[in-house]
């Protein structure tokens, strides 16, 4: 508490005797501590926890700090340093996963001056330099009020880019792999690095998809994730710059609600591909557009969206929802987002959420 590990105790004596305060006084020295105490009448108001202290200027956050394989001693070091510089209090700290500790929630009492930007580029170069996550939200009803989440598909919630796939099996893998990460990295506008890259697919049979299709790999804790989500009442979405038959064989397989994504044009016959797409392409603009559109037709605000992306193309979406995560992003993508994960599974991202993996469980079993 302001930079002090403090105890407060509040005791009723059944006696006049004051031996307790010169054992509290011997006590205090030993341990180089400061003893002080207030009598208070039965009248006296008196806070129930120190979060309901009543502070000045000053405003509540939450942080998420996360390493899957442990917090080490050095980066809790580095992290409690930069709230001392920055005159933040921590005013409750929660362990949220079992067995070695890898992930605590750190309630906060932040001055209501403090420069977020700064603050939010400083938590950035601590997680890059530990290779641990910290997530920065303000403590309100919305925190673990969400209720809706809406995916990227490529490099989120599964391990591939689809198009480099379709690519591998038409022949033309490295030029369409070389225009996919021209395209993540932002160095050329997403909607001609997907028309450069669907005319390479021309003549291509469409039966590929299916092969695609039976080889996609999901992203570790996606299952878990979406079954933990549906069963406390989430909508889902996956919004994604790939192909819609893709993303709706995703949208089937995790149980999700809604799935957007290209048409990619057939030829007359139905077996190739004409090496363009049909109707409006899906780019970051278009992905915030349709975030938006879906959180109206399911009645919710913004402060009640996640988006989860990993691309330069996402960041419209992660700015638009209340709470936008960066899921092993490029790095521009990272310094962007408010949040961002770096661990192997979307299950981290209930932890963002405040949920312990006690919660977690049972809401799987």
């Amino acid at each position: 508490l302001y930079h002090n590990v403090t105890f407060g105790v509040l005791i009723t004596l059944k006696s006049d005797n004051v031996d307790l305060f010169r054992d509290l006084s011997e006590a205090a020295r030993k341990w180089d501590g400061t003893l002080s105490f207030d009598i208070h009448g039965k009248q006296d108001p008196l806070p129930k926890s120190i979060e309901d202290a009543p502070y000045e200027n000053r405003v509540k956050y939450t942080a998420t700090v996360l390493n899957q394989y442990g917090l080490s001693s050095k980066f809790l070091d580095d992290w409690t340093k930069l709230l001392l510089r920055e005159k933040i209090s921590v005013e409750k700290l929660q362990r949220l996963n079992e067995g070695k500790l890898s992930c605590a929630d750190y309630k906060l009492s932040v001055p209501i001056e403090t420069d977020f930007e700064l603050l939010r580029q400083e938590l950035f170069q601590l997680s890059m330099s530990h290779g641990t996550d910290v997530a920065l939200q303000p403590y309100d009803v919305y925190r673990k009020h969400k209720r809706l989440v809406v995916f990227d598909m490529d490099s989120t919630l599964i391990q591939q880019e689809v198009i480099d796939e379709i690519a591998r099996l038409a022949g033309v893998v490295n030029e369409v792999a070389a225009i996919t990460e021209s395209a993540m990295n932002g160095e050329i506008d997403f909607k001609e690095s997907l028309r450069r890259r669907v005319s390479l697919l021309k003549g291509t049979s469409v039966d590929i998809l299916q092969t695609v299709k039976e080889n996609l790999i999901f992203t570790e804790g996606a299952h878990f994730l979406c079954q933990a989500l549906k069963k406390i009442g989430f909508k889902l979405a996956v919004i994604s710059g790939g192909f819609i038959p893709l993303a709706k064989h995703v949208k089937n397989e995790l149980g999700l609600d809604y799935a957007f994504a290209n048409q990619l044009k057939v030829s007359a016959d139905g077996k190739t591909f004409t090496g363009e797409t049909v109707g409006p392409i899906i780019d970051g603009e278009r992905k915030a557009e349709l975030l938006e559109v879906i959180a109206q037709a399911e009645n919710v605000t913004l402060d009640q969206v996640i988006a989860v992306g990993d691309g330069a193309n996402d960041l419209w979406m992660l700015a638009k929802a209340g709470l936008g995560i960066a899921f092993n992003a490029k790095p521009r993508v990272q310094e962007k987002a408010r949040a961002r994960i770096n661990q192997k599974s979307l299950k981290y991202i209930l932890y963002l959420l405040g949920y312990t993996d006690d919660d977690t469980k049972q809401l799987l079993f």
